[in-house]
């Protein structure tokens, strides 16, 4: 043993266990590390302590310094650093030879880490901690006190005096962030001198009962809410208040002047001492023991006291005495913006046009919540109406229930989620997951009804479409209001049959950019290196552990850098896939000389809304978040946002894109960076941008035609090539245009589209039977039928082609069918009397179905018609049809006393695969018969067909002996007619297996020519037409004689260098 080894256990140890050195010093890891990495750098020289070192030998220690960061930088990733040597016993030294600490820190590794090695003696560490005095005003409002201990306690206790709205609305983010994390929070106030607003303590009720509402899973904790009855009490006045918090490792009081309105919290001088459990646990068990006593004694908070509380605050309006608190205003509802009164004005003519149901795109920030509260109140007539609020998330319906609040102060708001089950509210917020589930409905309509007045569902899309259809069986609502920000055509046609197909109007954000509302976009799209195809794929989602892994990289990072510094921005939101990732970028942002915070759900998080006022301010140039900042956020200022996390929900990117779409004074544009991957949800993602602008092209035309989408003004989506050329790669093809359609639609978004999707997006579906021979058979050949559909197409493929193919000179067929699939009875039957009445009251939702029914001699007011006489009627009519005589053909139906029973092929243990196929095909049938009725309305002008003469798309004029009054005479188009049919549907107008219309309407200066339906888009900008390969090719020759028309070489678009209009000049 060397004899300096005697003095240094240090220098016992082999070389080989060095994981650094040089010829002075040498690097171990610590053996009872403090946190992962913690490293000892050491002398070589069994010197006792710095002091005692060379000069040559410190120096060798800080080079080896910088070599143990480098290196842990690289396989550890921490958050910050802890440097310290310790000298002599006094100092904390147990081994006399010197000896450097590295200890790598960990972002909540310890509750509070302020003061970090002052932590040596500990009464002396957190010198910020333990400033005791909040002051207030406007350079220490007490709310920035509260908020960080909100976002790190399990435990909150409140007892304040007095509690005014203005309070709730500014404690609002910081409570509902509390409890998604499964904090408790108790708040106790009072009714002196009826200082405390009624509509306060319903804001406090929303919130009580909202906490219980969240689904299952979704939290542990909860809000209640008590109030002290001070003549029960017995005491003079009542004037306390106190903020407690606990958590992990840290208890902390704030005791003063500060109840819970605006003023006490941001700007007001209010004094309030913070007492922390830990330096002074005696004070502390006072405050805890002070408050628990009021806690007992006071009552809890329900509606009825609130309405009791109201009405003696009504009759004796509070007079506070000098010095007592003063009432702060509630804040008063918005006036509506020019498109929501738009929309107001459109849902008012589409009920006085008879309609019930209505669906309304709005992109996200135009306010679609307030739009459903201001037409609530315009359908009120001087009443509250009861109102049914439907979602499928918890947030929308929280949001919505704080928007509805405001509208309507006075309401009794009730919960039908999680575990509430109030539904004795005027409005009621239901989670579409507790309300579909059978036995929860029947409570729900035995408690409240199954008429209201006006229903309200947020965010219907496809995937949700199938539970919503399942409760609107049960409910008749006066007016039915379906609201979606997904401007997503696909999405919107798979929906549109739960309203009627009735959109009576789109704001989306095409739109919103077009009237100067949002700010145009530019989009860049990134080839991502991450090799999706290795990441687990379950349910639609990428697997959460995995997917922050690949993502975390330094190598991606140098990806994003080169594109950050080409689109620079001001303030940048970046959204990240996990909170450890979200650490990784801001550290990188941070080499790169940016000013950059992460912010998420856990203690070590920065201030979430002290990091968007340092966004706004522009003391920051990024925040990095996960899931906090996908929606409800206002930061206009936002000109850059990031996607660094594939995301799974087109909803979900939308609305993180609207978060930089606002417009504030001096902004021009928002630049979106995205990384694009090889994976199929990238083509749902593209498809989308595509459809955001006034003339959308479809995936094939960007990625293999190359052509450029009429995007709204401004507006720009570029993707890399190498991008392009990946995503090719994941498009399918199809032989028609139909056939194309489907196999995109499914490719991007995994799932099938169904016949009533493509039939409302302008296919014509139909002509899928001349190849095929059945919509089935075609979707069968595509390998998109489960077991379960196959075996059904099989055993009942005759009676599947009979709804498919059955005439329909009227539309009563398919709404007998109709009503038996909404009340589950395809396969019991119903009695023929309900079966009349559901049948008419589905007619009388649809203007184009009611004129089946009018003119009738037997129906004089077909509104309202005699129940026998009407029975008679459907007796005569679709129920013989049905089950008519054997000579007749086979029958599918019979009538067995007063039942309506089917026969349909036996589909034991299939027959929920049954009825949704049969379900398809009579949405798919009701969808083109209404649509062709709406052709036909006359006194509304006419719709044409768009077809091809081999060369040009042309139109086909309706009968005129079924339309006399279509116009008569010649117009002069010239060339015109081709080219604008083109720039209105693209190249692919008139070709077979399209369905495109355009509609002529009446006006003043003769007759208005506009697309109709879904593909609704404006004339593209003058100096763009169409070009072909050839002169051949133009006149719609094919190449080689093995080719048909629909083979020849498609057309392109060009720009040519026109500047202005002139005579004679079209393009």
């Amino acid at each position: 043993m060397p004899e300096d080894a005697a003095t240094s256990p240090f220098l016992l140890l082999p070389p080989t266990s060095w994981v650094a050195s040089n010829s002075l010093a040498f690097a171990i890891r610590d053996r009872h590390p403090i946190s992962p990495g913690h490293t000892l750098v050491i002398t070589k020289r069994p010197v006792p302590t710095w002091f005692d070192a060379t000069p040559d030998e410190q120096l060798a220690i800080l080079r080896l310094i910088h070599d143990v960061r480098r290196d842990l930088d690289a396989t550890h990733h921490p958050d910050g650093w802890n440097i310290g040597i310790n000298v002599a016993a006094a100092g904390g030294q147990t081994v006399p030879h010197l000896h450097v600490h590295v200890i790598p820190r960990y972002r909540g590794d310890v509750p509070d880490p302020r003061g970090g090695v002052r932590h040596v003696i500990p009464a002396r560490a957190n010198y910020l901690r333990d400033r005791p005095l909040a002051t207030g005003g406007h350079t220490d409002p007490f709310l920035r006190h509260l908020r960080p201990l909100f976002a790190r306690a399990t435990d909150v206790a409140i007892i304040a005096a007095f509690v005014q709205d203005s309070g709730l609305d500014a404690l609002h983010d910081s409570v509902f962030a509390a409890l998604a994390r499964g904090a408790r929070i108790r708040l106790v106030t009072g009714d002196y001198l009826d200082i405390t607003q009624a509509a306060a303590l319903r804001h406090l009720l929303d919130w009580a009962n909202a906490s219980a509402a969240r689904e299952d899973g979704d939290q542990r904790g909860g809000l209640e809410a008590r109030v002290v009855e001070v003549a029960q009490a017995d005491v003079i006045s009542f004037h306390p208040k106190s903020w407690r918090f606990e958590g992990d490792g840290f208890g902390a009081a704030l005791v003063g002047s500060s109840n819970v309105s605006a003023t006490a919290l941001r700007a007001g001088i209010e004094w309030n001492l913070r007492v922390d459990r830990k330096m002074d646990p005696a004070a502390y068990r006072e405050v805890v023991d002070a408050f628990d006593g009021w806690w007992r004694r006071a009552v809890t908070l329900t509606a009825d006291w609130v309405e009791r509380y109201a009405e003696r605050a009504r009759r004796e309006p509070p007079s506070p005495r000098p010095g007592e608190v003063e009432r702060e205003p509630s804040p008063a509802p918005p006036e509506p913006n020019a498109l929501q009164r738009e929309a107001l004005a459109a849902l008012d003519a589409t009920r006085r046009a008879g309609r019930r149901r209505a669906l309304v795109v709005m992109a996200t920030g135009l306010g679609k919540t307030w739009l459903a509260a201001f037409d609530v109140a315009a359908t009120a007539e001087g009443r509250m109406p009861r109102v049914l609020f439907l979602a499928h998330r918890f947030e929308l319906l929280e949001q919505a229930a704080r928007t509805f609040r405001r509208m309507f102060p006075d309401a009794r708001i009730g919960w039908f989620s999680g575990d509430r089950d109030d539904a004795a509210g005027d409005i009621v917020f239901a989670s579409v997951q507790k309300l579909a589930r059978p036995e929860q409905l029947a409570r729900f309509i035995a408690a409240w009804g199954a008429s209201p007045d006006y229903m309200i569902v947020d965010e219907v899309h496809h995937a949700t479409a199938p539970s919503y259809r399942r409760i609107l069986a049960e409910l008749e609502p006066g007016f039915l209001l379906g609201l979606t920000a997904t401007p997503d055509r696909a999405d919107e046609a798979d929906v549109l049959d739960l309203f009627d197909d009735n959109l009576p109007y789109r704001a989306d954000l095409a739109i919103a950019i077009g009237e100067g509302l949002l700010v145009p976009f530019a989009y860049f799209g990134l080839r991502d290196i991450v090799d999706y195809a290795n990441i687990p794929w379950r349910n639609r989602r990428f697997e959460p552990e995995a997917l922050a892994a690949a993502v975390q990289t330094q190598a991606r990072m140098e990806r994003l850098r080169g594109v950050w510094n080409e689109h620079p921005a001001a303030r940048s939101l970046v959204f990240c896939a996990s909170i450890p990732h979200a650490r990784f970028v801001e550290r990188c942002l941070r080499e790169w000389g940016a000013r950059a915070v992460a912010v998420h759900s856990e203690a070590d998080s920065a201030d979430r809304d002290e990091a968007l006022k340092r966004l706004e301010r522009g003391d920051l140039d990024a925040v990095c978040s996960v899931d906090l900042f996908n929606e409800g956020i206002d930061v206009p200022a936002i000109d850059r946002v990031v996607m660094l996390r594939p995301t799974e929900s087109p909803v979900v990117f939308l609305q993180q894109l609207g978060r930089g779409l606002r417009r504030p004074a001096g902004k021009e544009r928002l630049v979106v960076i995205d990384f694009v991957g090889n994976h199929r949800i990238f083509l749902d993602r593209l498809r989308l941008l595509l459809t955001l602008g006034p003339s959308p092209v479809t995936l094939r035309e960007f990625l293999v035609d190359g052509r450029v989408p009429e995007l709204p003004e401004g507006c720009s989506v570029d993707v890399e090539l190498e991008a392009i050329d990946m995503l090719r790669r994941f498009l399918p093809s199809g032989a028609t245009e139909v056939e194309r359609a489907y196999r995109e639609l499914k490719a991007a978004r995994e799932t099938r589209p169904t016949a009533g999707e493509l039939e409302r997006m302008g296919y014509r579906v139909a002509t899928l039977r001349a190849v095929h021979g059945s919509w089935f058979d075609f979707v069968a050949g595509e390998g998109d039928l489960d077991e379960a559909e196959r075996r059904v197409l099989e055993a009942a493929r005759p009676w599947l082609r009979e709804v498919e193919t059955t005439s329909m000179t009227k539309s009563f067929k398919m709404v007998v069918l109709e009503v038996l699939l909404e009340r589950e009875a395809l396969g019991a039957g119903l009695r023929l009397d309900e079966l009349a009445r559901r049948s008419h009251a589905y007619l009388v939702r649809f203007p184009e179905l009611m004129r089946d029914i009018e003119g009738v001699r037997e129906l004089p007011e077909p509104r309202t018609p005699d129940p026998a006489t009407w029975l008679a009627y459907w007796r005569k009519n679709p129920i013989a049809a049905w089950a008519g005589d054997e000579g007749e053909g086979r029958r599918w139906f019979a009538v067995e006393g007063e039942r309506f029973v089917p026969r349909l092929p036996a589909c034991t243990g299939d027959e929920a695969t049954l009825a949704a196929m049969t379900r398809e095909l009579v949405d798919w049938r009701l969808a083109r018969y209404v649509r062709s009725a709406r052709a036909g309305d006359e006194g509304n002008g006419f719709e044409c067909v768009v077809l091809s003469n081999r060369r040009d798309p042309i139109l086909k004029l309706p009968s005129r002996a079924q339309r006399p009054d279509l116009p008569s005479g010649e117009t002069d188009v010239r060339n015109e007619l081709p080219d604008l049919l083109r720039r209105w549907f693209g190249p692919s107008a008139g070709r077979p297996g399209t369905g495109f219309r355009v509609r002529f309407s009446r006006s003043p200066d003769g007759w208005w020519v506009e697309p109709a339906g879904s593909r609704v888009i404006e004339t593209a900008r003058r100096g763009r037409v169409v070009m072909f390969p050839s002169l051949r090719a133009a006149a719609g020759s094919p190449v080689a004689q093995a080719e048909t028309v629909a083979d020849a070489p498609p057309a392109e678009w060009v720009t040519l260098p026109v500047e202005r209009a002139a005579p004679g000049r079209f393009a």
